[in-house]
């Protein structure tokens, strides 16, 4: 009878070989790791959104801190009257003469101006500041609007108008027209005269 060890292959007992195990269907997981990974996405979403609020927070009151770039302010003015006329004088110092209008509209006096600076924060930012402002006057009764006068002078800004002023009368002397009694009665009898003679040239 034949024995079974001569039929023992040679590889040795001890040589363990390790074939991939494959599926026809994908590999399921349980429901549960599904929910607990939505979970933490929702976790990680929530987190994500409220530094954002807080940022946006931060972000809002560094902004409500700075000061506004564009600042239109009334301006000091001082007004007084001269004679028959007026003057007016405006605090501009921050102003150029470039930057400064005055207009007359009729018996309007308006004036403004408009200032825009650059800053340079030498770390490559820039800021802008503008300043502006608009007043607007009514010329007083009796002032001659073809006389209003400007100048700029240690950052102030003078407007003046003399009064009307009425033109002086040249001397004259009025002559005075006399008339007698007896040229009087030479001018009726003339004037008498030509009368008869235009009547008996029509009755001819």
């Amino acid at each position: 009878m034949l024995s079974l060890h001569g039929f023992q292959p040679s590889l040795s007992p001890y040589v363990d070989f390790y074939w991939p195990v494959r599926s026809l269907w994908p590999q399921v997981r349980p429901l549960d790791t599904h929910r607990d990974l939505m979970l933490r996405n929702m976790e990680d979403m929530n987190s994500s959104l409220e530094l954002l609020k807080n940022l946006q927070h931060q972000i809002f009151q560094e902004i409500d801190q700075i000061p506004a770039s564009g600042e239109v302010h009334p301006l000091p003015c001082n007004l007084e009257k001269k004679g028959d006329g007026f003057a007016l004088t405006l605090d501009t110092k921050d102003f150029s003469p470039e930057e400064l209008s005055v207009k007359q509209v009729g018996n309007k006096l308006q004036v403004s101006g408009k200032s825009e600076k650059k800053h340079d924060d030498g770390k490559g930012s820039y800021s802008y500041r503008v300043q502006a402002f608009r007043r607007e006057f009514d010329l007083p009764d009796g002032v001659n609007p073809e006389a209003v006068t400007c100048s700029l002078s240690d950052g102030k800004l003078h407007i003046e108008a003399a009064g009307k002023q009425t033109p002086a009368i040249s001397e004259r002397v009025v002559p005075i027209d006399c008339k007698t009694a007896e040229s009087t009665q030479q001018s009726e009898k003339m004037t008498k005269e030509d009368n008869t003679t235009d009547t008996e040239k029509i009755q001819q």
